[in-house]
């Protein structure tokens, strides 16, 4: 079993060691030992939210902001499991709990595909799934850290495979109003704080704001165009 799910994901496995190496090497600057970083990986399954600890430690950011911003990201990880729960409906208790605590975005896109999609796939296939990656990216950001501690890489650069990860989500949404509204209106949220000089929570203001801007927005055209339908 492992072997095939192996063979499915190696594809995943690949961009765990390219993203989460340079993961490692920023973590490994914040002064966090090999062990640590492999401890974190290993536990705290959101690369994006390792980058954004990482990246608002070194710039000074209270624990308190941090916490929050990365509380606001990760909270997707609860429409992850419960968009997955009603295809585990033959698992026990245990088992959901399993897979829903260990899921990463690519696990889910894997197991939902394979769940809806009628394969020979359940709980035990989904969990093996969430643990060959939960390792493979443990590893990759363990060996980033070793390497990061022998070989001196900017944290510019390191810190801008994120960016670019979230800058390749980005356009790959599909072109919407709302999307457009909260992505305009995040930055503009973030600038106004930094210039107010509310550093401290730029990043989850924005992150409400842009969210509550395009919810409004939204509402307020389709409710304008309900009204002309009628």
């Amino acid at each position: 079993m492992v072997l095939k799910i192996v063979r499915t994901v190696w594809p995943v496995m690949l961009t765990y060691v390219a993203i989460g190496a340079p993961c490692g090497m920023i973590m490994g600057q914040t002064g966090m030992e090999p062990w640590m970083v492999f401890a974190l990986s290993s536990t705290f399954v959101t690369g994006s939210g390792q980058f954004m600890i990482c990246n608002l430690w070194l710039a000074g950011v209270p624990a308190a902001s941090i916490v929050a911003s990365v509380a606001a990201i990760s909270s997707r990880f609860a429409l992850y499991s419960a968009s997955i729960a009603p295809h585990l409906t033959g698992a026990s208790k245990r088992q959901t709990l399993a897979v829903a605590a260990t899921l990463t975005e690519e696990a889910y896109g894997i197991s939902l595909a394979k769940l809806v999609e009628g394969e020979d796939w359940g709980p035990r296939e989904s969990f093996v799934l969430n643990v060959i990656l939960i390792a493979t990216w443990g590893v990759s950001c363990t060996m980033g850290a070793i390497v990061g501690a022998v070989v001196d890489v900017p944290t510019a650069i390191a810190a801008f495979v994120c960016t670019s990860l979230f800058i390749c989500l980005l356009f790959s949404q599909r072109l919407s109003r709302g999307n457009v509204v909260a992505a305009v209106s995040g930055a503009v949220s973030v600038a106004v704080c930094k210039f107010l000089g509310l550093t401290n929570i730029a990043v989850p203001a924005s992150v409400v704001a842009g969210i509550a801007i395009a919810l409004a927005c939204d509402a307020v055209f389709d409710g304008r165009g309900a009204r002309d339908a009628r």
